[in-house]
């Protein structure tokens, strides 16, 4: 491959052409539906003094309402991960699936124990929403939070990115093109190598395989750190397809956030869950090589 087809096509053009060098244009059509829109967050070091309240951005102190809890999972406040400022991405929403303005805020536990495939360990994480008009105050972490789990306060910088479908994810087994001809696209499809690559909606960057499937079982309390040979997989197999991903966090040096070996946090959310706004039946997973 040369330089620039390392990378993971940007338009749907670069992916069918990359299809067809594969020799997979009769998978195009599938393929090609799969296609989702994203916006990638580009982290930028700045002083938090000088970033607005409300302002999206990676790690710092939160803009929260005053009433606000900080979330504890066994004993320990959850790290502060990042908020979105929905106004500034509403105009990269093209499929109008999140709310047009308010603050997503998100949290994840700081010893970073968790790793989603237990269904005891829901809790560990959370995502909270506060509406437009929101009085927002800037907290202080509370006392007890491990060092480790506070993050350098990052501007995020917004940009449209269109996503395909990883080759190893519950999507692209649907279209049943087989084995080798998943591993040829896995090898068209390159990567995306420009940077952290944070991102949020469309598909993800995964590190270790699929996730669909994972939230799905995990959800209907399901173990998933290891081979599940449980009957009910079969029957709840199908409702993997419905779940999205919300957020995705890189392991990033200027933040100091380093997600397991050089790995990656991901906000899985179902699309019913996200069109009702149950921030509460969001899902974390954790990948690392």
């Amino acid at each position: 491959m040369t330089d620039a087809e390392t990378e993971a096509p940007k338009t749907i053009d670069e992916f069918v052409a990359r299809l067809e060098q594969a020799e997979l244009q009769s998978h195009a059509e599938g393929l090609v539906a799969l296609a989702r829109p994203s916006i990638r967050l580009h982290s930028e070091r700045e002083d938090e003094a000088e970033m607005a309240i409300g302002a999206s951005r990676l790690g710092g102190k939160p803009d929260v309402p005053a009433d606000f809890e900080w979330p504890v999972y066994d004993n320990l406040p959850q790290s502060f991960i990042g908020q979105i400022n929905l106004a500034d991405t509403a105009s990269l929403d093209v499929d109008g699936v999140l709310p047009s303005e308010g603050l997503l805020s998100f949290f994840y536990d700081s010893d970073q124990r968790v790793w989603g495939f237990d269904p005891a360990e829901d809790g560990a994480w959370m995502v909270t929403y506060s509406p437009p008009g929101t009085e927002l105050v800037r907290l202080e972490p509370p006392e007890g939070m491990p060092e480790e789990g506070v993050f350098n306060a990052m501007r995020l910088r917004n940009e449209a990115e269109l996503t395909f479908a990883p080759w190893e994810s519950f999507d692209v087994e649907q279209l049943g093109l087989g084995w080798e001809a998943q591993l040829k696209y896995g090898e068209a499809m390159g990567a995306n190598g420009r940077g952290p690559s944070h991102r949020f909606l469309g598909h993800p960057d995964p590190v270790q395989g699929d996730m669909q499937l994972k939230c799905q079982l995990v959800r209907h309390g399901l173990y998933c750190g290891g081979i599940n040979e449980d009957p009910r997989v079969s029957e709840l197999q199908s409702g993997a397809a419905d779940w999205r991903l919300l957020l995705q966090i890189d392991s990033d040096d200027l933040a100091g956030m380093m997600w397991g070996d050089v790995g990656m946090i991901y906000y899985w959310i179902t699309a019913d869950s996200l069109l009702q706004r149950r921030w509460n039946e969001v899902r974390l997973i954790l990948q690392c090589g």
